[in-house]
């Protein structure tokens, strides 16, 4: 397999018209901090054709993008045959294209119907998915090898019910871990299907990593650097590569099934974040003083890159670089990110990490969740009431780089 250069969008976030899922409801009370609505977003699901074209001309060769849930069983059991179809004909258009696909099966949103059953602490939830995935595999198996089952599983935990910031708005660390202990087997449900349909596929997560150092030289601030470290980071990787669900996602539980249920791992990066200890929390985060910081408040460091992926070399898999962005309404980032980003990647690579691609966060503007249009992370700039598409100056140093390959 050639290298993979390509970028990545998700469903619900440039879609437009998906209301029949959770973050609907959301916007509906109000939680987005613009106000603004994902409707009709960047319209990718009428404009797709258009969209490839401009993936082709950035050189690349591969394009990771999510199947939307609530599109396709809006009810309960009930699915939309068409809406099936539209992603087939997506899928096809790739393949025509020369572009390979990445699929997601799950990115953040579900059902309105499966959140008002109780969602993901649904006792149920796996065999939700897998009833989901069941469905839908066997369409998608032609035009597709590479397969993402749930996009941040951990991120889903902790966004949703330890900062209560994405629906349902809970505050609940117990809550947060069978959240995750359930995404961990509705996984390895999807794993085995896809697997049965298609022995030859890759299969795994896409699990957002960031480095998390101790703020300052205290025995107390190391401790909780390296907590955190393994609960965000690793935890969950274990799990799918030992078969062993360890604390506090279980209680150290083997799962035969779960031993080696992904191909690769799917590596989502962004930022580090320096972290010290606090009596009633967690953990507190601090700021370095001279920090460059991106439109998100997010610490400008590319360079993790690099130590993220010698950080898995322990596990002796390959790797795919399944988002990795920059949020620069003016653009005076995004170019060195990239430089930098990928020079890690290849010095990696150097240093015997196998990693096999690379997909930049975001193809273009669209619906960053909480923050609305706020967070300009695309490479070709969007006019939501136009819905016209510009590239960046970065686009061009992204197409280059693309050109040259690794």
């Amino acid at each position: 397999m050639d290298f993979l250069w390509g970028t990545a969008t998700s469903s619900h976030q440039v879609e437009g018209g998906n209301f029949n899922n959770d973050w609907w409801l959301w916007e509906k009370l109000g939680k987005i901090k613009t106000g603004d609505s994902s409707h009709p977003s960047c319209d990718h699901y009428h404009l797709y054709k258009k969209d490839f074209k401009l993936i082709k001309f950035l050189n690349n060769n591969s394009y990771r993008f999510s199947i939307e849930w609530s599109r396709i069983e809006p009810k309960d059991g009930e699915f939309d045959e068409n809406e099936i179809q539209h992603y087939v004909d997506m899928l096809k258009e790739l393949k025509k294209e020369n572009i390979e696909p990445v699929l997601t099966l799950h990115h953040f949103t579900i059902p309105i119907w499966l959140y008002e059953k109780g969602g993901f602490l649904n006792e149920d939830f796996p065999q939700y998915f897998k009833r989901f995935v069941k469905k839908v595999v066997p369409y998608f198996k032609d035009y597709t090898k590479i397969w993402i089952t749930i996009n941040e599983p951990v991120v889903i935990s902790v966004l949703a019910y330890i900062f209560g910031w994405w629906p349902p708005g809970e505050k609940n660390i117990k809550k947060a871990y069978k959240v995750a202990r359930n995404l961990i087997f509705s996984h390895l449900e999807a794993y085995k299907i896809i697997k049965e349909e298609q022995k030859d596929s890759l299969v795994s997560i896409a699990h957002n990593m960031e480095l998390f150092y101790p703020s300052k030289n205290f025995f107390l601030d190391k401790i909780v650097a390296n907590y955190i470290t393994n609960l965000y980071n690793f935890k969950f990787l274990d799990a799918l590569i030992e078969g062993i669900i360890k604390r506090p996602f279980g209680n150290n539980e083997f799962i035969s099934d779960l031993k080696n249920s992904i191909d690769f791992i799917g590596v989502n990066y962004y930022t580090r974040a320096f972290v010290e200890f606090h009596p009633f929390k967690i953990f507190n985060e601090r700021k370095k003083k001279d920090a460059i910081l991106t439109d998100f408040g997010y610490e400008y460091y590319p360079e993790g890159i690099y130590e993220i992926l010698l950080s898995l070399k322990k596990y002796n898999r390959k790797i795919l670089i399944t988002e990795n962005g920059i949020a620069d309404r003016e653009d005076k980032l995004r170019s060195d990110f990239l430089r930098k980003s990928i020079e890690g990647v290849k010095k990696a690579i150097h240093n015997g990490v196998e990693v096999f691609g690379y997909m930049y966060w975001s193809l273009m503007d669209n619906f960053e969740w909480i923050e609305g249009y706020s967070m300009k992370f695309g490479l070709y700039e969007v006019d939501f009431k136009t819905l016209e598409r510009k590239p960046r100056k970065s686009a061009f140093v992204y197409k280059e780089l693309c050109e040259k390959g690794i």
